[in-house]
């Protein structure tokens, strides 16, 4: 026969219902707006970026329509580094896009180095579309610097702030 346990036994199972620990403050408005902001200009900002493969032709003239032009390069050199650098332009975009969605995630799971993360990323996004100007990139650039004033209002720092408490 058992007996049952005393309410002072240490051994004593915590009720499922009870919390083990304290709770984690609700995420606000603002950091789940700044969440969405984020997944958008990483989705914008990636297809921008394959879709600069497909304006090869058109990179080809205004390369060869600005001041130096090919500079001794055969077409087929020419060509080629064209080409090349529209490679490493959608690689750069693509890997920023997915660093942005990867710590956009972090930033939803409370991870408080991912606001610095983030920050420093869109600076890096906003000197990326400054090199290669067009509306597209101007609307990331809204995007990202949208996500990044909402990270840094004050119901957002206040949540940050009561996570580090926490943590």
């Amino acid at each position: 026969m058992t007996t049952p346990q005393d309410d002072n036994d240490p051994v004593r199972p915590m009720p499922a219902w009870e919390p083990a620990g304290p709770a984690e403050p609700a995420e606000p408005r603002e950091v789940r707006t700044s969440f969405w902001l984020w997944i958008a200009g990483a989705v914008l900002l990636a297809l921008s970026s394959l879709l600069v493969l497909t304006q090869q032709d058109a990179a080809v003239e205004a390369a060869r329509n600005s001041p130096g032009g090919t500079q001794g390069l055969t077409e087929e050199q020419f060509q080629a580094a064209v080409k090349a650098t529209l490679v490493l332009v959608t690689g750069v975009g693509v890997v920023l896009g997915l660093l942005m969605a990867f710590f956009a995630f972090r930033l939803r799971a409370g991870r408080t180095w991912a606001r610095v993360a983030l920050t420093v990323l869109g600076a890096v996004v906003f000197v990326y579309h400054l090199i290669g100007f067009s509306l597209v990139g101007l609307l990331i650039v809204l995007v990202v610097g949208a996500a990044i004033v909402t990270l840094y209002l004050p119901n957002s720092k206040a949540y940050f702030d009561s996570l580090k408490r926490a943590g």
